[in-house]
């Protein structure tokens, strides 16, 4: 089974916690702004986490 690193699992979590805390009613930047924070901050933490080599050693 292939580990996955801790940035991926935060990149996973944060757009998971941002896709439940929005408001799809009301899209307002002030309604939903933890949400938003939260898919934005995950979709840096992946592209970092995507970017960065992975250890190889088992």
């Amino acid at each position: 089974m292939k580990k996955i690193g801790i940035l991926r699992m935060l990149a996973i979590l944060l757009i998971t916690f941002g896709i439940v805390y929005l408001d799809f009613d009301n899209l307002d930047l002030d309604v939903n702004y933890k949400a938003y924070a939260a898919l934005i901050t995950g979709l840096i933490v992946s592209m970092f986490s995507f970017l960065t080599p992975q250890n190889s050693s088992v």
